[in-house]
Parts: structure tokens; C-alpha cells; sequence
């Protein structure tokens, strides 16, 4: 089953086609004014060893690109770089990851995306639209492939940080802690911890680049680019650090709220308590069975009876100036 493909090649700063075979590869590469690009989504075994004869792959190429767990890094070959990375999935509440490597050459760009909904449409316009970028070569398709992936983190971490505001207003406004708040904390940390993964890793991925451009003098005109891509980087990696450290207090604090509603619960039962032992004492006293004063007497009756009422009375007083009632 063959998978997915887009192609396109741009020629003298305009789209020149869109039907590009493996076999046509070595040609075009070979044309310095023109720049290709494929894009292959879920490609088989087969298709990547058709890639990497058509264009000369290494087989730690190969390999990487069709491994699902693989941390993001960029690994310069001897005729091209290869990046990996993970997008996102915008239309997803959880921030889907999926995988995608992109291969670069100096005439050509290769993306292997495995899974996801990423916005290749948009990539496609930008560069459509855009001839002087188009001009710039494939390290500026390369820009606007990793700045679509950088924009889905900062729409999922977004998405995350709004979340982490309304829970905090939940745990204050309610001022106990609960199950269902415990649990939703415990959610978004796990999401905004696979963000973190992602954002600090491709953080270094980012830096390289910038350097490799920045020693190139021919490549100056890109310089801006990736200084806007690599600051873009550094603050979703920052955000996604700040909120795992929001979602840490506020676990926290969660749980020091609980402490504190056990405690109140544990001073009003104490309270109740020695407001109880008052009259128990009081009763037990006049219950003993030697005479005192007012022994037999209906004045007995009443000098306990008001004796227990002003104790308690007192009692309450005290242990509502102190809160615990």
C-alpha cells in the first residue's frame, strides 16, 4: 500500500509542478534554481528505501525516520541535515504528539510525517504566496515547517495555561480541596510535562540551526527568520516550565487546603465535645449517691440545670472567638 505524498517545485520564485516520481529526484537536485519538496505521511518501509536510493540516504536516515519513539535532534550528513521533531495536533483537546522528520538538502526539502492533522496546507501557501522566500532555498521551507510546528505548541500550551487559570479560581473560590480538582491537576501536568519534552529539546534543535545559518554568510537574508523561530522556541519551552510550576503549587496548596478543612472538621469536633463533657459532668456530680447541697431539693434541680446552661453557653462563646465554631 503506498502512502500519502505531496510534491511540489518551485522554479525562478513560482510553483512549477506538482507531480514529482522518486526517480525524477535526481534530476532536480542537481538544478540549482529550483527547489522541491516531498511530503510523505505514514510511508511504508518500502517507500523510504525508495527515497533513500533515489536521493542517496544513509541508513541511519532510514531508520530514524520510521521510528515512532525518537527524541527531537538534528544530525548533519554528509550531503544533507537531518531533523526530527513532533507536532501537534491543534483540533485535539490533549495535544496529540506525533513524529515528523525532515530531511535537507540544498536543492530539496523531505518531510516524513507519521500520523497527525499538521497544517501542511498552510505551509504550502506561505510559500506559494511568497517568492522571495521561495528564492531563499530550502532552509526557508525548513523555517516555515518548524515555525507551523512551533505555532501548534503554542496553540496546545495555550489551551493548557487558560485550563490552569480557571482550576486555580476553582480551588480558591471553593476553599477545599476535592477529588475532581486533585484530578484535573494531575491531568494537566501530565499534558504540559509532554509539552515540556517536546519544547525543550526542539530548543536545541533551533539553536544549531541558527548557528549553522548564522556562519553562513550566503544565508544571512534567513538570519531574522530563525532568530524569530528560535525566540518562539525558548518561550514555549519557558511557558511550558512556568505552568508545571503552577500545576506543582497548586497541587500543593490543594493538599494543604484538604489539611486545613481536616483540621476546622477535627476543632469543631472537639469543641462540640467539651461543650458535651459540661453537662456529663455536671450530671454525673449531682448523680452521686451522698447528700450535698441541695439534696432532694427542687433548688438542686435548678442550680445544676443553670449551671450546665451557662458552662455551655460560655464554651460556645469562647470557641466562636477563636474560630473553631
Amino acid at each position: 500500500m503506498t502512502c500519502e505524498r505531496r510534491t511540489r517545485v518551485w522554479r525562478a520564485g513560482a510553483l512549477d509542478r506538482s507531480d514529482v516520481a522518486f526517480s525524477d529526484l535526481p534530476g532536480l537536485l542537481s538544478q540549482d534554481d529550483s527547489l522541491t519538496w516531498i511530503d510523505l505521511l505514514d510511508p511504508q518501509h518500502d517507500d523510504i528505501h525508495e527515497l533513500a536510493e533515489a536521493i542517496g540516504l544513509d541508513q541511519h536516515t532510514v531508520e530514524d525516520a520510521l521510528t515512532v519513539h525518537e527524541r527531537p535532534k538534528a544530525v548533519r550528513f554528509k550531503s544533507y541535515f537531518f531533523i526530527t521533531c513532533f507536532t501537534v495536533s491543534n483540533a485535539a483537546q490533549d495535544g496529540d504528539l506525533h513524529r515528523m522528520s525532515v530531511i535537507v538538502l540544498p536543492h530539496a526539502v523531505v518531510t516524513v510525517r507519521l500520523g497527525g492533522n499538521f497544517p501542511i496546507d498552510d505551509v504550502e501557501s506561505a510559500f506559494d504566496d511568497n517568492p522571495d522566500l521561495i528564492r531563499l532555498g530550502s532552509k526557508a521551507l525548513l523555517h516555515t515547517i518548524l515555525d507551523t510546528a512551533v505555532d501548534g505548541y503554542f496553540d496546545v500550551t495555550t489551551r493548557i495555561d487558560e485550563q490552569v487559570d480557571a482550576l486555580e479560581e476553582r480551588l480558591f473560590a471553593e476553599q477545599h480541596a476535592g477529588p475532581a480538582i486533585a484530578r484535573e491537576a494531575f491531568t494537566l501536568h501530565k499534558r504540559i510535562g509532554r509539552m515540556r519534552r517536546v519544547a525543550l529539546p526542539m530548543r536545541e534543535v533551533v539553536t544549531m540551526l541558527l548557528r549553522r545559518v548564522g556562519a553562513d554568510e550566503e544565508q544571512h537574508d534567513l538570519l531574522p527568520f530563525y532568530e524569530d523561530l528560535y525566540d518562539h522556541t525558548m518561550r514555549v519551552a519557558e511557558w511550558s516550565e512556568s505552568l508545571r510550576d503552577t500545576l506543582e503549587s497548586v497541587q500543593d496548596t490543594n493538599l494543604a487546603l484538604g489539611d486545613a478543612a481536616l483540621n476546622n472538621i477535627m476543632k469543631k469536633l472537639t469543641s462540640w465535645a467539651a461543650i458535651i463533657a459540661v453537662p456529663t459532668l455536671v450530671t454525673g456530680w449531682y448523680g452521686q449517691n451522698v447528700p450535698y447541697p441541695g439534696f432532694g431539693q427542687h433548688s438542686g434541680f435548678w442550680f445544676s440545670t443553670v449551671l450546665m446552661v451557662l458552662l455551655v453557653v460560655a464554651l460556645y462563646a469562647a470557641f466562636r472567638r477563636k474560630n473553631w465554631l
